[in-house]
Protein backbone atom coordinates (compact mmCIF):
# COMPACT_ATOMS: atom_id res chain seq x y z
CA UNK A 1 0.00 0.00 0.00
CA UNK A 2 0.91 3.43 -0.42
CA UNK A 3 2.83 5.11 2.86
CA UNK A 4 3.37 9.26 3.20
CA UNK A 5 6.40 10.95 3.70
CA UNK A 6 10.00 11.46 3.23
CA UNK A 7 12.36 8.29 3.35
CA UNK A 8 15.67 8.50 3.11
CA UNK A 9 18.71 6.17 2.18
CA UNK A 10 22.20 6.90 3.14
CA UNK A 11 25.90 6.02 4.17
CA UNK A 12 26.05 8.42 6.69
CA UNK A 13 25.80 6.77 10.53
CA UNK A 14 26.28 10.49 12.07
CA UNK A 15 22.06 10.89 11.25
CA UNK A 16 20.08 10.80 14.64
CA UNK A 17 17.52 8.12 14.95
CA UNK A 18 18.75 5.74 11.60
CA UNK A 19 19.12 2.04 10.95
CA UNK A 20 22.08 0.23 9.80
CA UNK A 21 20.91 -1.62 6.84
CA UNK A 22 24.12 -3.65 6.02
CA UNK A 23 27.12 -4.55 7.49
CA UNK A 24 28.87 -2.12 4.78
CA UNK A 25 27.49 1.08 5.99
CA UNK A 26 23.87 1.48 4.46
CA UNK A 27 21.44 3.56 6.52
CA UNK A 28 17.69 4.44 6.46
CA UNK A 29 15.86 6.86 7.95
CA UNK A 30 16.72 9.13 10.49
CA UNK A 31 15.91 12.86 10.53
CA UNK A 32 16.30 14.83 7.49
CA UNK A 33 16.37 18.45 8.78
CA UNK A 34 19.97 17.20 11.08
CA UNK A 35 21.23 14.62 8.52
CA UNK A 36 22.62 17.88 6.46
CA UNK A 37 24.65 18.65 10.00
CA UNK A 38 25.66 14.92 10.09
CA UNK A 39 27.20 15.05 7.00
CA UNK A 40 30.43 16.78 8.87
CA UNK A 41 30.08 14.57 12.03
CA UNK A 42 33.80 14.37 12.69
CA UNK A 43 33.53 10.88 13.96
CA UNK A 44 33.14 10.33 10.12
CA UNK A 45 35.82 8.91 7.86
CA UNK A 46 35.24 11.34 5.80
CA UNK A 47 32.90 14.56 5.02
CA UNK A 48 29.91 13.32 2.80
CA UNK A 49 28.25 15.15 0.35
CA UNK A 50 24.35 14.68 -0.76
CA UNK A 51 25.21 12.21 -3.33
CA UNK A 52 25.80 9.72 -0.06
CA UNK A 53 21.70 10.43 0.31
CA UNK A 54 18.73 9.33 -1.65
CA UNK A 55 15.64 10.90 -1.03
CA UNK A 56 12.15 9.41 -1.65
CA UNK A 57 8.81 10.54 -1.62
CA UNK A 58 5.65 8.45 -1.04
CA UNK A 59 7.47 5.50 -1.18
CA UNK A 60 5.61 1.83 -1.33
CA UNK A 61 4.76 0.39 2.24
CA UNK A 62 3.51 -3.75 2.77
CA UNK A 63 1.45 -5.08 5.30
CA UNK A 64 3.73 -8.29 6.84
CA UNK A 65 4.57 -10.81 4.21
CA UNK A 66 2.39 -8.92 1.52
CA UNK A 67 6.22 -8.64 -0.18
CA UNK A 68 7.51 -11.77 0.26
CA UNK A 69 4.47 -13.22 -1.73
CA UNK A 70 4.83 -10.67 -4.48
CA UNK A 71 8.18 -11.89 -4.86
CA UNK A 72 7.17 -15.43 -5.36
CA UNK A 73 4.61 -14.22 -8.01
CA UNK A 74 7.69 -12.29 -9.67
CA UNK A 75 5.56 -8.89 -9.12
CA UNK A 76 8.98 -7.97 -7.32
CA UNK A 77 12.43 -9.00 -8.06
CA UNK A 78 15.08 -9.24 -5.09
CA UNK A 79 18.81 -8.80 -5.37
CA UNK A 80 21.58 -7.61 -4.01
CA UNK A 81 23.15 -3.94 -5.15
CA UNK A 82 26.50 -2.54 -4.88
CA UNK A 83 26.79 0.91 -2.82
CA UNK A 84 27.78 2.92 -5.96
CA UNK A 85 25.14 1.35 -8.27
CA UNK A 86 22.43 2.45 -5.64
CA UNK A 87 24.43 6.39 -5.28
CA UNK A 88 25.55 6.62 -8.64
CA UNK A 89 24.11 10.01 -10.42
CA UNK A 90 21.90 9.77 -11.92
CA UNK A 91 20.98 13.21 -13.18
CA UNK A 92 19.00 13.46 -16.24
CA UNK A 93 19.60 16.43 -17.96
CA UNK A 94 22.69 16.97 -20.53
CA UNK A 95 24.27 14.82 -23.46
CA UNK A 96 25.85 12.04 -21.04
CA UNK A 97 22.79 10.34 -18.73
CA UNK A 98 22.57 8.04 -16.40
CA UNK A 99 20.48 5.05 -16.71
CA UNK A 100 17.82 5.12 -14.15
CA UNK A 101 18.35 2.67 -10.94
CA UNK A 102 15.49 0.26 -12.15
CA UNK A 103 17.20 -0.44 -15.65
CA UNK A 104 20.70 -0.76 -14.64
CA UNK A 105 19.92 -2.91 -11.91
CA UNK A 106 17.78 -5.33 -14.53
CA UNK A 107 20.23 -5.04 -17.17
CA UNK A 108 23.14 -6.35 -14.58
CA UNK A 109 20.90 -8.86 -13.71
CA UNK A 110 21.20 -10.27 -16.88
CA UNK A 111 19.09 -13.43 -18.26
CA UNK A 112 15.39 -13.07 -17.42
CA UNK A 113 15.79 -9.69 -16.31
CA UNK A 114 16.86 -8.12 -19.02
CA UNK A 115 14.58 -10.03 -20.98
CA UNK A 116 11.98 -8.44 -18.52
CA UNK A 117 13.20 -4.47 -19.02
CA UNK A 118 13.20 -4.96 -22.38
CA UNK A 119 9.54 -5.58 -22.66
CA UNK A 120 8.84 -3.07 -20.33
CA UNK A 121 11.68 -0.33 -21.78
CA UNK A 122 12.93 -2.27 -24.92
CA UNK A 123 15.98 0.20 -26.97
Amino acid sequence: GAGGGLDMLHQCKAVEGCKQLTYDGLFWGGDPTQAQEAMNDPSLEKPLTGFEFKFFVQSTRWLPLQLEKEIRDKTWFACSVSKEVLFKSRDRLGTKRAKPLWTEIMELMGGKYQEVRDQLYGE
